[in-house]
């Protein structure tokens, strides 16, 4: 959550990379990136009310975004935030979490155990924070924590593995499975997404 006096100033958001940058620095994913930002879930009645959103007496005007390119969460929403940015005129500043863990820290979730990502925070233009969505929507995280306690029993994991805990050889077969059923999830999980994002900033500036 932030803090009062919070890292992120309007000097440290200059720093931050435009979405242009950020694309052209990463190593991975490009492809999914395009494809997501291409195929994006937004509504015309999505746009505008973060049009609205984006009008209204100190609505938001910029965002950051926490990312790093390898994460799924990332490529499948970061194309969103991106596309908003872009037809709302928001500002726009990527910072990656594995090179800005102060800022990272301002927005730990699980009770502060967790470096989830992404993070999209909204500021006012004079960066004064309005709210911030984290990593996926609440029906993503049940749906996904529902489908990854199938594919264990299936693949006769107990319940407590995880990609990180397991040998290598279960580690790479279990992910490739739980990618393989969380794909065709995307397109909703954008949707929820959008839904969430469109919650938190009619709830932060009293939209109807």
């Amino acid at each position: 959550m932030p803090t009062t006096t919070s890292v992120i100033t309007p000097a440290r958001y200059d720093l931050g990379l435009t979405y242009a940058d950020f694309l052209a620095g990463a190593a991975i994913n490009h492809d999914k990136f395009e494809f997501y930002y291409k195929n994006s879930a937004l509504t015309q009645d999505d746009l505008a009310f973060f049009k609205r959103a984006a009008a209204a007496p100190d609505g938001p005007a910029r965002i950051v975004a926490i990312a790093e390119a390898w994460c799924g969460d990332v490529y499948r929403e970061l194309p969103t935030i991106a596309r908003i940015a872009d037809v709302t005129g928001m500002g726009l500043r990527i910072f990656l979490r594995d090179e800005n863990p102060d800022m990272m820290d301002e927005y730990l979730s699980n009770d502060g155990k967790a470096r989830a990502i992404p993070v999209f925070i909204f500021y006012t233009e004079d960066m004064r924070y309005i709210t911030h969505f984290t990593e996926r929507s609440a029906s993503a995280h049940a749906e996904l924590a529902e489908i990854a306690s199938e594919v264990k029993k299936e693949l006769g994991l107990p319940e407590t593995a995880t990609y990180s805990n397991l040998p290598q050889a279960q580690s790479q077969a279990y992910l490739k499975v739980l990618i393989a059923r969380l794909l065709p999830r995307f397109p909703d999980w954008q949707k929820d997404a959008i839904k969430e994002m469109r919650q938190l900033l009619a709830n932060a500036l009293d939209l109807q």
